[in-house]
């Protein structure tokens, strides 16, 4: 359960709502799932680029330049598999719909 104050929140100028449905195959849960995914497919493959970046300045002894490196090829990565994912997400949105789901 969420707990926020309902005077900050109808202050906002927004409505609070009165539950929030967690159901297995609610649309709330089934966003927050993909919202998930997607923040963990980018921020993976940024610490995989810097940790790739870090170990190879500690080799070749350069201190930031392959850390910051590594860190622009995992954002770019990140982001490549962002789209990725959420284009598989669509086409699966998209086939429920033309089946009737």
């Amino acid at each position: 359960m969420f707990v926020y104050s309902v005077s900050r929140f109808s202050l906002l100028g927004l409505q609070f709502p009165d539950t929030f449905i967690m159901n297995k195959g609610s649309e709330f849960r089934q966003g927050l799932s993909i919202a998930f995914r997607l923040g963990t497919e980018l921020t993976v493959a940024v610490m995989i680029g810097a940790v790739m970046g870090y170990a190879l300045d500690r080799y070749f002894n350069s201190k930031p330049w392959f850390l910051a490196a590594g860190v622009i090829l995992g954002g770019a990565a990140g982001c490549l598999n962002v789209y990725r994912a959420s284009k598989e997400i669509t086409v699966e949105n998209d086939k429920d719909q033309d089946n009737g789901v």
